[in-house]
């Protein structure tokens, strides 16, 4: 397949994604959303610990991989290869991507700096495909991705809370 096919392909599933999976560095995938701009796939990936989608690493990345989910999220639809670009704040690349992201982003705190916050706090990252497809319909790695669940201070409840008001079973009578 060639490149061109390639591009072709990765366009078609990633008209169908809301958010896709990155793994990179050898890290278990995350989701992350994203927007089209220009037919360059874009995210961004908050480089301090803001109030944006954490991506830690993923501007210094060299590939990442993309896994874009179907509906249900429970399967795969694809997954391909993508080179990591950085776009500079300030150029026209960063701010025509920066005004598409800025329409895409849902629940946005403080929608009247959120671009100066972007410039300062954030990376707007291009994923280039380089062509390479791994898993597409009909063509799935078996490999079990199942894994442990993430450390975390939080546990589980004791027992349950009384319910209030509970409905009042009766019998029927017996005539």
């Amino acid at each position: 397949m060639s490149i061109e096919e390639a591009v072709t392909e990765i366009a078609g599933v990633m008209k169908k994604a809301g958010l896709v999976w990155l793994a990179w560095d050898g890290r278990r995938p995350v989701p992350a959303w994203f927007a089209t701009v220009e037919g360059q796939y874009v995210v961004l990936a908050d480089s301090a610990d803001g109030a944006e989608q954490p991506l830690p690493g993923l501007a210094a990345a060299p590939t990442v991989e993309v896994v874009v989910p179907a509906k249900p999220a429970t399967n795969r639809l694809a997954s391909w290869k993508a080179t990591v670009r950085r776009l500079q704040p300030g150029t026209d690349e960063w701010t025509a991507a920066a005004q598409v992201l800025r329409t895409e982003r849902l629940n946005a705190a403080e929608l009247d700096t959120q671009l100066e916050r972007w410039r300062n706090e954030a990376d707007i990252l291009v994923l280039d495909p380089t062509g390479e497809i791994s898993e597409t319909a009909g063509r799935y790695d078996a490999t079990p991705r199942a894994e442990a669940p993430v450390p975390t201070r939080a546990t589980t409840r004791g027992k349950p809370p009384m319910t209030l008001h509970r409905p009042v079973r009766r019998r029927p009578k017996l005539s």
